[in-house]
């Protein structure tokens, strides 16, 4: 009999899955807590996590553990060099958000190419005249880059393309867009006083962390939009606050955030032309279906001597292919 941990609530289709295998025990951990998580994984060959911690005191409790299975693709909230020392699998639902997520990235730029919050607000108020202020734009022939090329950022730049923008494209690990109407550039940096948009569908590791700050956002035309539905602090907060405070660029939105939940206070929430949300660009119902279900196949495969690759963070550095 395995047993699984489901630390963080996924949705029924995942479950089912599990539950239709006589062969696994599902523990569905409901406390939270780094106590609470640490004793519901106990001893499993499995566990399948959200956005909680699993620090390598955690993980250490389950000797026998087989995978871990992320609900998403994010993964900066597991000791993953730890679970590499032990050659165990960190999975990830490769194919589940990327149509989420970059639809979000796209509404956010709608959104403040439209200035969707203050002409909602201008008709709750009865006043029409706000219209001949004229600060609307269009996307079509702007100039956007998208730092990251993976699923998420291939998805955006083919969604930036269909509305006519010049899209380019950054990321150190991918040579050729593959996508006609995708320029891939190595030095983002030169790009930046060209940029109408600025869209960010990266990791979040040492090297991204504060990648776009005070000098990089200084660089960027004073019209410009910056949007991140990938990780908080690969632009940099304070920057961004300060760089919106003081005209540097038009506008920002925003998914992720250093502090989750975030710190209402901070200089950055009190900026105009500005849209943020809960860190749910992946939360449509059916990207939660998605996620779920590949979460617990992930587990199931990995259970049966069938995992992919593919769908494996540290698949190289364990010797999986």
């Amino acid at each position: 009999m395995f047993k699984v941990a489901v630390v963080g609530p996924i949705h029924e289709e995942g479950m089912r899955l599990f539950r239709e295998r006589k062969d696994v025990e599902v523990n569905v951990v409901k406390d939270l807590s780094p106590q609470g998580i640490a004793e519901g994984v106990r001893g499993v060959d499995a566990i399948t996590i959200r956005t909680q911690l699993l620090p390598k005191e955690i993980l250490a409790e389950a000797p026998d553990l087989r995978i871990v299975s992320r609900h998403g693709v994010g993964f900066d909230n597991v000791d993953v060099p730890y679970l590499t020392s032990r050659k165990i699998p960190m999975a990830i639902t490769v194919d589940a958000n990327y149509t989420a997520v970059a639809e979000h990235a796209l509404m956010m730029m709608l959104f403040l190419a439209k200035d969707v919050f203050n002409g909602d607000k201008a008709v709750r108020s009865g006043d029409f005249a706000w219209r001949n202020k004229s600060t609307l734009t269009e996307l079509m022939d702007k100039t956007v880059l998208v730092m990251g090329y993976g699923r998420i950022g291939r998805r955006v730049a083919a969604l930036c393309a269909a509305f006519g923008m010049k899209v380019f494209a950054y990321d150190p690990f991918v040579a050729e867009s593959g996508m006609d109407g995708v320029t891939m550039v190595k030095d983002y940096k030169a790009l930046l006083p060209e940029l109408d948009y600025l869209t960010v569908h990266m990791p979040a590791m040492k090297e991204t962390v504060g990648l776009i700050g005070a000098a990089e956002l200084a660089a960027m035309k004073k019209t410009a939009f910056v949007v991140n539905v990938a990780r908080g602090g690969i632009i940099d907060e304070d920057a961004l606050a300060d760089a919106l405070a003081k005209g540097v660029i038009a506008g920002a939105g925003a998914d992720v955030f250093v502090d989750e939940p975030n710190k209402p206070e901070h200089p950055l929430f009190a900026q105009q032309r500005t849209v943020f949300s809960p860190h749910n660009a992946a939360l449509t119902a059916e990207c939660a279906i998605r996620m779920a279900k590949q979460c617990a196949q992930n587990v199931l495969d990995c259970l049966d001597g069938g995992l992919q690759a593919r769908v494996v963070v540290n698949a190289k550095d364990i010797g999986l292919k």
